[in-house]
């Protein structure tokens, strides 16, 4: 048994959390489960079941840190962790490449975001003992980053030439079909067979991000009210707004607004425990984004959880996403940026696809669990360690002086001198 030690940098008092605040509860579970004791920290004390729970602050850092066998941290929390936390082995989760999603906030914000997600994330590889990511495309990148400050060096190469002891996927998971049971999407009684109108024709879109496009979704939905009349489209506001601009957000309001809207709807953001239910009222999942290295790198939160719910998916084409909707079968990728495309998608999977597409659904649930996905975590929380090639490079990187010259590569291939 391990005293573990979770440092989440959402708010999770609320009962509404976001990705991050959902993997923290999740993370916590799974250690429960496993026999450890957890202490969760969050920016407002939020209570998590079986945890102890406090606030994150210099003193109670300092505290339990003293107590705990490991600690785990994602973004700008690490600052904090590292500040104030006596030294103990540490995992980074880096699930989250925030570094590369707020770059879309340059324009409104300037400099300043940039350079401190650098600082933060140049620190939190310094430092870690144990880095998480989600997929194999944030494995590589990371790989680049840990390079670059040293952590990818000799030594941890000649021990482990995979770099497993340093860097793993842990991808985002899901709960039992309905963690309060069975989730109702996916155990609906009466589906409409293939070409009825369907009996949900609600459309989910969720929290707008400013890397998303609100408005394609907007005029996509317009468009499939040709061949649906009933159809509408939902957004959900942001649980944790001051933590993430919403100028994309604003766009989509006045776009409604102006164009008297009717079937476009902003409802609050529904409590973790109760989305089985939200899902229930909706017949498929919306997501529209520009292509860039974001979508190259993100491993959506809200696919997992979509699928979990059995919401078919219409979305833009994203790598990660793309793959795992069509190893699934559980929702359609439409890699161009045309309404009309998107609205023929819609069209299709609420009359003709859903079924199957549930099917698939039900199969990622299974597979996807969280004590599977979290793996790595929990063998690392059974048996914590300090990385011990982690300052042998990181303090030492220095640009030569010059370019080595033939000369010098001639002596050094002959041992040195002649």
């Amino acid at each position: 048994m391990t005293r573990a030690l979770l440092v989440c940098p959402e708010p999770l008092g609320h009962r509404q959390p976001a990705g991050i605040g959902i993997r923290f509860i999740e993370m916590a579970r799974v250690l429960l489960a496993d026999g450890h004791e957890v202490t969760l920290l969050s920016r407002d004390a939020g209570s998590v079941a079986g945890c102890r729970v406090d606030a994150i602050t210099p003193e109670n850092l300092e505290r339990y840190s003293r107590e705990a066998g490991v600690a785990i941290v994602q973004g700008h929390a690490a600052n904090e962790l590292f500040a104030h936390a006596v030294t103990i082995p540490t995992v980074v989760d880096l699930y989250d490449p925030f570094i590369v999603e707020n770059l879309h906030y340059y324009p409104l914000r300037g400099a300043e975001v940039f350079a401190h997600d650098h600082a933060t994330l140049i620190q939190s590889l310094l430092r870690g003992d144990l880095f998480l990511c989600a997929s194999e495309a944030q494995r590589l990148f990371y790989l680049g980053a840990l390079l670059a400050t040293g952590r990818v060096n000799p030594i941890a190469f000649e021990s482990d030439p995979n770099l497993d002891a340093l860097l793993r996927i842990a991808p985002f998971g899901v709960g039992p079909p309905g963690s309060a049971g069975v989730s109702p999407a996916l155990s609906r009684k009466s589906e409409p067979t293939a070409g009825e109108t369907p009996a949900l024709p609600g459309v989910l879109f969720g929290a707008i991000y400013d890397w998303y496009d609100p408005i394609l979704a907007i005029e996509a939905v317009a468009i499939a009210r040709g061949s649906l009349p009933d159809i509408t489209l939902t957004f959900t506001t942001h649980p944790n707004p001051s933590l993430t601009p919403q100028g994309k957000l604003a766009e989509a309001m006045k776009v409604v607004k102006q164009k008297r809207y009717d079937f476009v709807h902003f409802e609050p953001w529904v409590a973790y425990e109760e989305r089985a239910a939200f899902f229930a009222r909706f017949g498929a999942a919306l997501m529209t984004f520009p292509r860039s290295i974001e979508t190259d790198l993100s491993m959506r939160t809200r696919v997992y959880d979509y699928i979990w719910g059995g919401l078919p998916i219409v979305t833009s084409s994203a790598p990660g996403t793309d793959e795992l909707l069509m190893r699934y079968g559980a929702g359609t990728v439409i890699p161009s940026s045309s309404p009309a495309e998107l609205a023929a998608a819609l069209v299709r999977v609420l009359r003709d696809e859903h079924v199957r597409m549930r099917a698939g659904a039900r199969r990622f649930v299974d597979e996807h669990q969280w004590d599977r996905a979290l793996q790595p975590l929990v063998e690392f929380v059974r048996a914590p360690r300090v990385d011990p090639s982690k300052e042998a490079f990181a303090a030492t990187l220095r640009l030569p002086e010059h370019a080595p010259s033939f000369l010098d590569r001639i002596k050094r291939r002959m041992g040195g001198s002649f």
